[in-house]
């Protein structure tokens, strides 16, 4: 995660936004739930060709809180869907000519009950809830950590909890050998905490490895932990927040400050995370002696740190410089992943200056990109189901939360010696809190989500643990999506009814991403694949989609018709995937020249104060103001002050929005650029309303 959080939050939104481009049309309307009301939550999204150049060519509006919605677009047909918490989305077709007015009142379903229920874990009152490790004791006692330095345990058997030990550094992980030794990784080492009489409190702590760098930063995170069938340790250390380097009061071991890759661009670093302290940006592991290996490098924030069931290690990594958006990465020794300032600490490459292209070439990519927005912002540890079928039909797949309210599933394959695979939305708000980083499957077969968010996004209500529990009823969903030599092989939970096997039911879009060290990436390259077969099988459980054209190197998207649904007319809980195609089945990772065609953009409009209203409040008034007034602690001035905007062209003023600004004392944080997050459409539209609201 970064200093800018609440920002960075809503790069979905923000990616999505669109101005009005000459000669609009006004859409309207209000979104209701079937009981009655405003559908809380709700948000419109269109898309069409009008539209390109967009990223994923679409607008997305939420609506206020009485359910109304109103968006400007450009004349075109469009698809729209209506969407909104625990609710069915709702899809129609719209067409519009310039200059027309057109509303729309929709009703939405409520979501059919997911054969998963989420639920609140009671917590001792005297512990802060900001839980950032889980884990369960061979016996079955939950045993967790929070952020406040506490490690507590509920005895196996009842709901008696004891505090192990307090007055720890940020812990973020937890392993627990049985109710008397526990190993917790907090920022500077790695500790074992040992309750030598039984009475549930830890009489010692010592030290296991303390090999890394450490700074006094308020941005800082050591991450993990998890141990193999050896007894080697792994866990992982995040990049420090950097401005102007004032944050830093103290460090732990050798400081470096200059970046291994120094920003080629203008205006401000897009962001200000980077390597500092000795091995900030690497995966680690330690051995039952206390060894310490560097064991990966290339890391931002190593949020999520598992092991599979056959001992390999995955971290999740979170969008920003060098990493165009969050994923999960299959991690081997010696592998560098994308962020070059780890390299620091390289004992090889430290001194070679690498590149921007040497860097690209030298990174592996991830096992599975999961693309901002429905699959979350900022990815915690991923978890695989090993109860089997007590969690459902998922066996062997992984699970994995976020700090957004998402639960996401991923099913993995081994193509030419490397993984990759699908990304499936899972659950979606449906009771689920913020904060969702730390996860452990029970011995009860449910899986529990640990969650802190301070710091990140309002606490209120936002932190705890939460348990997730399958009531035996088949979830009907797509299990596999397989890789063929001409598509994917697709099987379902449920048999499927006619519907499944027409082609025109199934739309993939392709896309890239940039390995750049610009603030995460747009999708390029957007592109969409026709279905040229769908063969059902007669078990109706089986799917065989065939492609007009199959490539690596993109992530490709699929969306399922609402008409597919099981023989029991019950639709699909998820109908969005994203597997990411980094080889063909033959291991070929080199695209060949293509015979589809990637939307071209269109020109650009002119600023619409509307748009930029939104924006705005979404992306700009938590540091400037609603009022335009500024914070002086935040640095950014006030706009409406004798030397406020006037003083700059709208020129000056777009190209700070997209290139950020170095902070002027007493601020020690830059403003983050946003050209590589706004669409430059909506870059306008923001001076558009800078102009209107403070003259």
């Amino acid at each position: 995660m970064k200093p800018f959080l609440l920002g960075f939050l809503a790069l979905f939104s923000a990616c999505l936004a669109l101005a009005a481009a000459p000669a609009t049309a006004r859409f309207s309307g209000r979104i209701e739930s079937e009981g009655g009301g405003p559908a809380r939550f709700a948000q419109v999204r269109v898309e069409g060709a009008a539209l390109a150049g967009r990223e994923n060519s679409q607008v997305i509006q939420r609506a206020g809180n009485d359910g109304a919605f109103q968006v400007s677009l450009p004349p075109g047909v469009y698809e729209i869907w209506v969407t909104a918490p625990d609710h069915e989305e709702a899809t129609f077709r719209l067409e519009v000519a310039a200059g027309s007015t057109l509303h729309r009142e929709v009703r939405l379903s409520a979501l059919r009950r997911t054969p998963y229920r989420v639920e609140a874990v009671a917590l001792p009152r005297m512990m802060i809830p900001e839980v950032s490790g889980i884990t369960f004791t061979p016996r079955g006692s939950l045993v967790v950590t929070n952020r406040r330095g506490e490690v507590w345990i509920r005895h196996v058997g009842g709901e008696r909890w004891s505090r192990l030990a307090h007055g720890l550094h940020e812990p973020f992980g937890v392993v627990a050998t049985d109710e008397t030794d526990v190993f917790v990784i907090q920022r500077p080492e790695l500790t074992r905490l040992r309750d030598l009489d039984g009475d549930g409190v830890a009489e010692i702590g010592t030290t296991v490895a303390d090999h890394w760098g450490i700074t006094g930063s308020y941005h800082e995170f050591t991450y993990g932990l998890v141990r193999d069938r050896a007894g080697n340790f792994y866990a992982s250390s995040g990049l420090c927040s950097f401005g102007r380097g004032v944050e830093l009061p103290w460090t732990r071991g050798p400081l470096r400050t200059a970046q291994y890759l120094p920003w080629p661009g203008p205006g401000a670093v897009p962001d200000g995370h980077r390597s500092v302290a000795e091995f900030q940006g690497w995966a680690f592991q330690i051995a039952p002696d206390g060894t310490f290996t560097p064991w990966a490098s290339g890391f931002r924030q190593p949020l999520g740190v598992g092991l599979s069931p056959d001992d390999e290690l995955f971290i999740s990594d979170c969008a920003g410089a060098w990493v165009p958006t969050s994923a999960l990465i299959h991690v081997e020794r010696g592998a560098f992943h994308g962020h070059p300032d780890s390299l620091k600490w390289h004992p090889e490459l430290r001194d070679r200056g690498l590149s921007a292209a040497e860097v690209s070439r030298l990174r592996r990519p991830p096992a599975v990109y999961l693309p901002r927005g429905l699959m979350g912002t900022s990815p915690g540890q991923p978890v695989w189901d090993q109860t089997g079928g007590r969690f459902g039909p998922f066996t062997g797949q992984v699970f994995l939360g976020d700090v957004s309210a998402v639960l996401m599933r991923l099913d993995l394959e081994k193509i030419g010696g490397a993984y990759q695979g699908t990304a499936f939305p899972f659950l979606r708000g449906q009771g689920l809190r913020l904060g969702g980083m730390r996860h452990a499957f029970g011995p009860d077969g449910a899986l529990y989500l640990g969650q802190t968010v301070r710091g990140w996004m309002p606490t209120g209500g936002n932190e705890g643990l939460q348990r997730i529990t399958w009531d035996g009823t088949a979830p009907v969903e797509i299990l596999t999506q397989r890789l063929t030599e001409r598509g994917f092989d697709l099987t379902f939970t449920v048999p499927m009814g006619t519907a499944a096997a027409k082609a025109q039911h199934y739309r993939f879009k392709r896309f890239r991403y940039d390995h750049h060290p610009l603030d995460g990436s747009l999708r390029r390259e957007e592109t969409e694949v026709p279905v040229t077969i769908a063969r059902l099988e007669p078990d109706g459980r089986r799917l065989h989609l065939e492609l007009a054209e199959v490539q690596p190197g993109f992530v490709h998207e699929l969306t399922v018709a609402p008409a597919v649904t099981s023989v029991g007319g019950e639709p699909l809980l998820n109908r969005v995937s994203y597997y990411t195609l980094n080889r063909l089945v033959d291991g070929t990772t080199v695209t060949a020249p293509s015979k589809l065609l990637a939307t071209a953009e269109t020109a650009l409009g002119p600023g619409d104060p509307r748009a930029g209203a939104e924006l705005y409040r979404l992306h700009c008034a938590t540091c400037h103001g609603a009022d335009g007034k500024g914070s002086l602690a935040a640095g950014t001035p006030d706009y409406t002050g004798a030397r406020g905007l006037r003083t700059r062209s709208d020129a000056e003023l777009a190209q700070i929005v997209t290139e950020g600004r170095l902070p002027e004392p007493p601020a020690v944080n830059p403003m983050p650029p946003w050209g590589n997050v706004l669409p430059a459409q909506a870059i306008r539209d923001v001076v558009a309303y800078l102009r209107e609201a403070f003259p």
